[in-house]
């Protein structure tokens, strides 16, 4: 290994000249030095390429390309990888800032314990707010479990068998791939990111590297993630929606059943990946959270459909072809028996995220 291995950097971006300055300042801030920045315009219609440019001008390992794959986040992130130099490869958002250690921690924790990834927690900013996110209670114990059941070196969890059941049985999550650094040649045997998925492709990106390769998680935060307005999620509050009255704003119910299809489709990759990864110590456990969350997902669609009947039927089948229980079963009926639009019913949690 080279003293000083050049790290790729990119940043895919979409019309954000106004706030990307940002993150490239985060990247040229960092004490590691030997890096190149390859920012990836998704074909913007604004001044990031003139704001790349004049980077580039001021600091030459700063690259300005152009998506020639797929447009969307996966195609430019594939574009930049395809052009990366690097041995090892990092990413990072247009609107969000690495701490300055996060390179350098990186790279010395992959060499300390002889990992091929390397990941770190962060912190959530929400206005003028940030919050320190993995410093309560439930999160700590998540994390002391791991520290008693895994490797441990220092401030990193090192995992070589066991995180992909430990992800996909948890419900909190420590990776993160804006944190997310490893090395290139690993994408021989992983391959590049799913242009198929308009959400989720990044956890479909991480999951082939868990137990396949040595992973270290550092316990602690590298970067700030802002919640930005013109998130793919955050669109709107969610907390404050109506399921049963969803419908009627046509926009809103646009958005969200495009985002809940996106995310069927995520985890139907999510159970075929299941069924066919060795080492798996409770498969049927799986396969049954798999269907369970597949029968859900379809259920909400179907419960804030219900004044469109044959769509709510729809939903509610494919619903019921994932797991039969009680919850979907009487939406059916309901559905079917019902001539009034919305009201509630057996309500349970539903999934809008």
């Amino acid at each position: 290994m080279n003293k000083d291995p050049l790290i790729s950097v990119i940043i895919p971006t979409y019309n954000r000249a106004q706030i990307i300055s940002s993150s490239i300042e985060s990247v040229m801030a960092q004490t590691y030095t030997n890096w190149e920045l390859i920012v990836v315009s998704d074909r913007c219609t604004d001044d990031t390429k003139a704001i790349i440019n004049a980077y580039s001008h001021k600091d030459q390992r700063i690259k300005y390309a152009l998506n020639d794959r797929g447009k969307g986040t996966s195609g430019a992130r594939n574009c930049g990888m395809l052009l990366a130099k690097g041995d090892y490869i990092a990413f990072l958002d247009s609107d969000d800032q690495w701490y300055n250690f996060h390179l350098k921690d990186s790279i010395d924790t992959i060499r300390e314990v002889k990992s091929d990834v390397s990941f770190a927690l962060w912190e959530e900013r929400h206005g003028d707010v940030v919050y320190q996110n993995f410093n309560n209670k439930t999160e700590q114990q998540i994390l002391q479990n791991m520290r008693e059941q895994f490797e441990v070196h220092g401030n990193a969890i090192v995992f070589e068998k066991g995180l992909l059941e430990r992800f996909l049985t948890e419900k909190k999550h420590f990776h993160c791939i804006t944190t997310m650094v490893f090395r290139k040649e690993l994408l021989r045997t992983s391959g590049l990111f799913n242009e198929q998925f308009g959400i989720a492709e990044d956890i479909a990106f991480m999951i082939p590297f868990f137990d396949r390769c040595r992973i270290a998680l550092i316990t602690k935060s590298h970067f700030i993630y802002n919640q930005s307005p013109d998130s793919v999620y955050l669109f709107c509050d969610r907390r404050h929606l109506d399921p049963d009255t969803l419908y009627s704003d046509k926009e809103i119910f646009k958005k969200i059943e495009s985002i809940a299809l996106q995310s069927i489709k995520y985890k139907l990759f999510l159970k075929q990946w299941v069924q066919k990864a060795d080492g798996l110590t409770n498969k049927k456990k799986l396969n049954l959270i798999a269907n369970y969350t597949l029968a859900r997902q379809y259920y909400t669609l179907s419960y804030v459909c219900k004044p469109n009947k044959r769509k709510a039927l729809s939903y509610c089948v494919q619903s019921l072809k994932h797991n039969v229980n009680l919850y979907n079963v009487t939406l059916l009926f309901h559905i079917i028996l019902t001539k009034r639009k919305g009201g509630g019913f057996l309500k349970k949690p539903l999934n809008l995220w």
